[in-house]
């Protein structure tokens, strides 16, 4: 049984004051491919803020252009996992993002064979990043009781990034329900139990 002594367990349940949310997609000029579905061909974000290029439903985006992020000044880019084609020419006129955080796993990741020098790559990051940890390895059916794949290291790999989520994010994750309907916040609560207090 894991015991993770001094949790700061505040932030489960707790009301957000979360500002308006930036809708990214505002900011994507796309192109349709070969494949059916998108290629990022720019971005006109100005910001050196965090930029997000997420996952859409009636939006597929799984290529970046080789001048997608040309004269960008953001530092940071969170990248869908739906992103299966991009080379590393899409990084060379685009020397200011340094940090890279990726909504998929390491070994997804590695499949894109990007060999560009990052100060930091996260994997299963932001909002997105955690759902699609949870309905991978917490609870991938509609069935699946969050204590039957939990093992300590999931629940320490999830908690982790749980902890990590800004507020905003953090209040998205919270709020989604997952294929048997149950809220991640109400699941959380349950795994923290079990695996902490027990």
């Amino acid at each position: 049984m894991v015991k993770l002594s001094a949790l700061p367990l505040l932030f489960i349940g707790l009301p957000f004051l979360a500002g308006e949310r930036i809708n990214y997609r505002d900011y994507l000029n796309v192109a349709d491919n070969e494949r059916g579905n998108n290629t990022l061909m720019s971005v006109s974000y100005t910001s050196d803020n965090e930029f997000r290029l997420y996952h859409y439903d009636d939006l597929v985006i799984d290529e970046v252009g080789d001048e997608a992020f040309k004269d960008t000044n953001f530092k940071t880019l969170v990248l869908t996992k739906d992103v299966k084609y991009i080379n590393d020419a899409a990084f060379t006129n685009a020397p200011n993002i340094e940090y890279l955080r990726f909504t998929g796993s390491k070994a997804e990741f590695n499949n894109l064979n990007l060999n560009v020098n990052f100060k930091e790559i996260s994997f299963y990051s932001v909002d997105e990043g955690f759902i699609n940890y949870w309905n991978e390895n917490i609870r991938p059916t509609a069935n699946t009781n969050i204590c039957d794949y939990t093992t300590s290291q999931t629940f320490g790999e999830v908690y982790a990034l749980y902890k990590n989520l800004s507020e905003s994010d953090l209040e998205i994750v919270n709020n989604y329900e997952d294929l048997s309907g149950a809220k991640i916040s109400a699941s959380m609560k349950e795994l923290i139990r079990v695996f902490v207090f027990l």
